[in-house]
């Protein structure tokens, strides 16, 4: 028998690439406790759904929404949020000013991209 021969590789080693990561609207949004400490603070100042007037209720009552949405270049700022009311059916299916006007921002957003 002879001797065996060892095998060198051919293949040659890269380097990773370093991509710039732009982060995304869900990146810019504030979450955790300072996300609820904004809730708190905008709803002591001012409890009411910007929307219809009514009292909303802390802390499942209301949601913060963006004026302008994220991705669409609003800031997530104090200023750029507002109390709008939500509450649930029986169903668990969301109601009341937040959902109503993100459901008429997905249809906004459906005609856009119909026509562009």
């Amino acid at each position: 028998m002879g001797k065996l021969r060892s095998l060198t590789t051919t293949l040659r080693k890269h380097e990773p690439v370093q991509r710039r990561v732009v982060p995304s609207a869900s990146d810019q949004r504030l979450a955790g406790r300072a996300l609820q400490a904004r809730r708190l603070k905008l709803w002591t100042a001012n409890p009411y759904c910007r929307g219809c007037g009514q009292l909303t209720v802390y802390p499942h009552g209301f949601e913060l929404d963006h004026i302008v949405r994220l991705d669409e270049g609003g800031a997530d700022t104090e200023a750029a949020v507002q109390v709008l009311c939500v509450w649930f059916d029986e169903l668990g299916q969301k109601h009341g000013c937040h959902a109503a006007k993100t459901a008429e921002e997905v249809r906004e957003g459906a005609r856009k991209s119909k026509y562009e």
